[in-house]
């Protein structure tokens, strides 16, 4: 019973919500509308759960005084300030500054250590003594040529065959990865909706 009952709750509202997408019927839109805003809730409800398991666990650190208190620290007052303006103001200013000078900058900057990881992959990619390496180290040096703004001095040609690459090798690697996790969901969907996986159990 505990694990049928899930399932079954499962596949029904997988097909009602998968009705309101293919068949254009009140009824059936209706209800996937109240399914869809049923799911807003409950995800609310899981964010207010994974925040307070957040403040505890980081909470129960720095009374035990172990792992790193001063990162925290931070996340505590970080969290509360943010939960706090967003109860006080939901559209002020002050939260829209939070967001604009402290959360973006702090994406950014990860964003940019990112590129760090990419290049410490590239050159290890390199060291392997194969075709697809070859392939790919003229590749990225003939990309990082194209972008340098003398390019065009260097050769006329640089600039087109650069567009060229972002628009045809570049676009088609980008759709087929698209296509390859849409259809890998579609799968997915389709396991739980049948019954072969079962996650929530």
């Amino acid at each position: 019973m505990r694990r049928t009952v899930p399932a079954v709750v499962a596949v029904l509202v997988g097909l009602a919500l998968l009705g309101d997408l293919i068949v254009d019927a009140p009824g059936i839109n209706a209800l996937g509308q109240a399914l869809l805003e049923g799911l807003v809730v409950l995800g609310a409800f899981a964010l207010i759960l994974a925040a307070l398991k957040l403040l505890g666990s980081h909470a129960s650190r720095l009374a035990q005084r172990e792992g790193d208190r001063l990162g925290s620290v931070v996340l505590l007052v970080a969290l509360l300030v943010a939960l706090g303006l967003g109860i006080a103001r939901p559209g002020g200013e002050e939260l829209q500054w939070l967001f604009d000078y402290v959360y973006q900058p702090l994406q950014a900057t990860t964003a940019a250590l990112l590129a760090f990881f990419g290049i410490q992959g590239a050159y290890r990619a390199f060291r392997l003594r194969t075709g697809e390496a070859a392939v790919l180290l003229v590749s990225a040096l003939f990309a990082l040529l194209a972008q340098l703004p003398i390019a065009g001095a260097i050769s006329p040609i640089l600039p087109r065959l650069r567009q060229w690459m972002v628009a045809v090798p570049a676009a088609a690697g980008m759709r087929g990865i698209l296509l390859g996790v849409s259809l890998g969901a579609v799968v997915a969907s389709l396991r739980i909706l049948v019954g072969i996986e079962r996650p929530y159990t």
